[in-house]
């Protein structure tokens, strides 16, 4: 099994995010540390590989340091799942920012989220 990853890999490689068994609930994530860091990077594409039954639905956030949790795009960037076991895959505007991405509905099974850098991010 490949490891956790708090660091991206560059488009077309993908680096595991996260491996989950259950949803992640109503509550806020409060340790940055689960976030994956996509600092240098403007897009992040991100695939959702659910097997078991699971049909997942995701939410992305970003790490606000002064609020001490990941918060919510104004409108929030949410996938529902595609069927049972149907892997999806989107892409966001991380814009150099530390990510997460929540499931916020995992009925049965399981789902891998793997995360993949894209577009060098400059700030000039």
């Amino acid at each position: 099994m490949t490891d956790i990853s708090r660091s991206p890999q560059h488009a077309p490689d993908y680096a595991l995010h996260r491996d989950v068994d259950a949803a992640d609930g109503v509550g806020a994530i409060t340790d940055g540390m689960q976030g994956i860091n996509m600092t240098g990077y403007e897009y992040a594409h991100i695939q959702i590989l659910p097997a078991g039954g699971a049909n997942p639905t995701v939410q992305v956030q970003w790490w606000s340091a002064e609020g001490g949790k990941f918060i919510q795009e104004h409108t929030a960037i949410s996938k529902a799942g595609v069927g049972a076991n149907t892997p999806f895959e989107f892409t966001v505007e991380c814009r150099g920012r530390i990510m997460f991405v929540k499931v916020t509905t995992l009925a049965a099974g399981t789902c891998k989220v793997l995360v993949s850098g894209f577009g060098l991010f400059t700030t000039t």
